[in-house]
C-alpha cells in the first residue's frame, strides 16, 4: 500500500476492524442456511416443532437488529 496521512489509516484499519466480524457472521449465516436445506430435505419444514417460547426465542436477533438500526437512524447512537 503506497503512502496514506495519518487520518486515511486511521479510517483503513476502523473499516479493516470490521471485516473479521462481518467475514464471521457471513459464514455463520452460510452455515446456518446449508442445515435448513439439510434438514428440509430431510425431514420436511416442520409441523407443530415449535412452541412459542421457540418463536420468542427465534425473534429476539431481529429485535435487536431493529433496535440497532432504529438507534443508529435517529441518532441515539455512539456520539463522537
Amino acid at each position: 500500500m503506497g503512502e496514506c496521512s495519518p487520518e486515511e489509516m486511521k479510517a483503513r484499519k476502523a473499516w479493516r476492524g470490521l471485516l473479521v466480524p462481518a467475514v464471521g457472521s457471513a459464514a455463520f449465516f452460510a452455515a446456518t442456511l446449508i442445515n435448513v436445506i439439510n434438514l428440509h430435505k430431510n425431514h420436511g419444514w416442520p409441523k407443530d416443532a415449535f412452541k412459542k417460547t421457540d418463536y420468542v426465542l427465534m425473534a429476539i436477533p431481529f429485535i435487536i437488529i431493529a433496535l440497532a438500526i432504529g438507534e443508529e437512524v435517529n441518532g441515539e447512537g455512539n456520539e463522537e
